[in-house]
């Protein structure tokens, strides 16, 4: 006896663009996170949430995608910001994750059946496209919907994809006796010479990890005071360089640090710290989010030392993952962090114009697709 196939739940779409709108989502949201089957850290509540608060620029616009069942239940979200971007003279209202601010591959959020979540918000777009002119979609991880999907957006769209960012990531179902083995002869002896280097230039150096929320917040300030000299010597993207993202995290890592999902790691002894690494955890996944180090210590490598003693760290937890996302190193270094990840995934970003906006034909005609491409 074949059994009828279960009810699907009507879905409909509605757009939350204001902050006090944002905030008596809280209580559906988090009860989501803890039910949904598709979850990313950049998609929660929190994220978005203080996110908004001291990252959006002036002019940005409040876009999340709320998808509720036909019992007004919770069932998927997509945080989008909506900006103005000008080009050619024009300006474009385009459609971004809030998560690419300070997150990698954000993603949706969804209670179940993610290529269903995102087929009814591609129509909920379609229904609102007078008030976009493009979706940008980054770090579109291979296989998902809008990848599969959106390539042929239909009439009045057109799409194209570009490579992203290749994510680093370590799977953690190994030993670490093991996993060090298998790395290169090269690889392995430089990291025990610079451990040798290390503890002969500076005695008595350790590492010490700070996962309170109290330690956390004391443990940021040394990070940032570490990372002066590479502010000051201009040496990569860092926290310390932004005054929003420093603020940003000062309120986000005790939040985080106080489910479990946050820590500061730091390398250094009496003459002081010379290499820290933020730390954040999304389920079964350790995400090492940023990394400094002294630039007066470059040869010794000591970020790499760090991040490595962190992965050997993760190998003995419960987690299933590691991934780097911005690791900063020095340049000229003879070994990367990224001789110990042996996996890539390497993502998409998926770009979709609004032709029939009174912007999209002209944009595409002046070859404005490239010029997006750049941004």
């Amino acid at each position: 006896m074949n059994l009828p196939a279960p009810r699907l739940p009507a879905l409909s779409v509605t757009v939350v663009r204001n902050e006090s709108a944002l905030v008596t989502l809280r209580t559906a949201w988090e009860s989501l996170e803890d039910q949904a089957e598709v979850y990313g850290l950049y998609v929660t509540w929190g994220y978005v949430r203080l996110a908004w608060q001291h990252l959006a620029a002036a002019g940005d616009q409040l876009w999340v995608l709320v998808v509720r069942d036909d019992q007004d239940r919770l069932y998927g979200v997509l945080p989008l910001v909506r900006v103005t971007e000008r080009h050619y003279g024009m300006a474009l209202q385009v459609l971004r994750h809030i998560g690419i601010w300070e997150g990698d591959r954000p993603g949706l959020l969804a209670l179940e059946d993610a290529d269903r979540v995102w087929a009814v918000l591609w129509e909920a777009l379609v229904a609102r496209r007078s008030e976009w002119q493009v979706l940008d979609l980054r770090e579109l991880v291979s296989g998902s919907w809008p990848l599969r999907m959106l390539q042929r957006p239909g009439k009045g769209f057109s799409s194209e994809t570009q490579p992203d960012i290749d994510a680093p990531f370590q799977r953690l179902d190994t030993d670490w006796a093991l996993h060090v083995a298998t790395r290169r002869a090269s690889v392995q002896a430089q990291r025990l010479r610079m451990q040798q280097r290390l503890q002969a230039e500076q005695p008595g150096t350790c590492v010490v990890v700070a996962e309170t929320p109290e330690e956390i917040s004391a443990a940021l300030e040394r990070y940032l005071l570490l990372e002066k000299a590479l502010v000051q010597a201009g040496s990569g993207v860092t926290i310390g360089s932004n005054l929003r993202l420093v603020a940003f995290y000062r309120d986000w890592l005790p939040r985080l640090a106080a489910r479990g999902d946050a820590a500061v790691w730091l390398l250094g002894g009496d003459g002081g710290e010379i290499a820290g690494l933020i730390r954040l955890r999304c389920g079964d996944t350790w995400i090492e989010r940023h990394a400094c180090y002294d630039p007066a210590h470059a040869d010794i490598t000591p970020s790499l030392l760090l991040t490595v003693e962190a992965l050997q760290h993760s190998v003995d937890t419960t987690a299933d993952e590691s991934t780097l996302v911005s690791v900063r190193e020095p340049d000229g270094a003879t070994a990367s962090v990224l001789d110990w990840y042996d996996g890539r995934s390497r993502t998409q970003r998926l770009s979709v114009w609004n032709l029939q906006s009174r912007l999209g034909p002209i944009a595409l005609l002046k070859g404005l697709g490239s010029k997006f491409r750049g941004g």
